[in-house]
């Protein structure tokens, strides 16, 4: 992005944009702030495909009515170390804020804890959700699942979503995280190249009749490809079933994100560690092996990225943005 198709936020002016957008599509506080939130942090970590232009795909469910604008999500402690919240069809980026409190000290009282989502529209950024508990001291583990996207094994249509996992590990210079779908790509990134009439690399995708393609817009109407064959396939499936642990949908029963009045209605699977139960030190002995790994072999596991200085844009999901907030009235402090 250069300057004449971009334009440059702080982190305070982006965050004070997306709340006030949300809010412009008729969301309620609860939910433009951890939109906001989330969106932020997405950018800030340099996943700006699930960032600020992966917000309008809310603000498009909220209008359409398959994200709902003022859910109350439901937790509940089923267990010691079982917690389980409903997010009424709302983001699952609220019922996570929900039930987080409730979750770490499931897991700082028990040393180990699982959160299991249902009832969510799109995750977003799933390292999102598991930096957020590294940031409390916790080792975490996050999957969730999407509307079929994607195919698994010798299928040669769309089976389950692309189904992403992350992982994040505590430390005190910061969560040391990753992030990754069990497709080859995530669905965004072919999404974003048929915006832009460009092609896809070969492995990402089928067509409507099961071929392969590097057509990005013959992709969007097919499926796209588990990375590694069959051991892709695996990771999809498994994420799938722990992923409707409490109820959510599996995804080829999920309604789409991008369209139609429904929500997909998803779920989300949180493991919390609490290293401190298992032995002393884990943090520290983990990030010098983990430093070590990179001295010796060039190797930098689940790397810290820098922090961004400040939100760039591109112009066009600016001006969206914008266009939503100023339903409002005002874009607050956001330019």
């Amino acid at each position: 992005m250069d300057a004449v198709t971009s334009t440059t936020l702080t982190w305070t002016q982006l965050e004070n944009l997306c709340r006030t957008a949300v809010l412009g599509a008729g969301g309620s506080a609860r939910t433009a702030s951890a939109l906001a939130a989330s969106t932020v942090a997405a950018e800030r970590h340099g996943k700006s495909e699930v960032g600020a232009s992966h917000l309008l795909d809310y603000l498009d469910a909220l209008r359409a009515g398959r994200l709902a604008a003022d859910a109350n999500p439901v937790v509940e402690r089923r267990r010691a170390a079982a917690v389980t919240v409903d997010a009424v069809g709302g983001t699952a980026q609220a019922a996570f804020d929900a039930a987080f409190t409730e979750t770490v000290d499931a897991s700082q009282s028990t040393g180990a804890a699982v959160l299991s989502l249902r009832n969510a529209y799109s995750a977003g950024e799933l390292g999102y959700y598991a930096r957020r508990l590294a940031e409390v001291g916790l080792v975490a583990f996050v999957c969730g699942n999407s509307p079929k996207l994607m195919s698994v094994y010798t299928a040669r249509e769309p089976v389950t979503g692309t189904n992403p996992l992350a992982f994040a590990l505590p430390h005190e210079s910061g969560p040391r995280s990753f992030d990754q779908a069990s497709s080859a790509t995530a669905w965004v990134k072919v999404r974003s190249a048929a915006e832009r009439a460009e092609p896809i690399p070969e492995g990402w995708a089928l067509d409507a009749e099961g071929h392969p393609t590097t057509d990005a817009q013959a992709a969007l109407g097919g499926a796209l490809l588990p990375f590694g064959g069959a051991k892709g396939s695996n990771i999809a499936m498994m994420i799938e079933m722990l992923t409707v642990l409490s109820g959510g949908s599996f995804s080829d029963e999920a309604a789409p994100f991008d369209e139609g009045s429904e929500s997909p209605r998803l779920g989300l699977f949180v493991l919390a560690l609490d290293p401190d139960a298992f032995g002393p030190g884990y943090a520290a002995r983990v990030e010098a092996h983990l430093c070590s790994v990179a001295a010796s072999h060039g190797v930098d596991f689940a790397r810290r990225h820098a922090a961004r200085e400040t939100a760039v844009l591109d112009q066009s999901v600016h001006a969206a943005l914008r266009a939503a907030a100023e339903a409002v009235g005002t874009v607050g402090a956001a330019q």
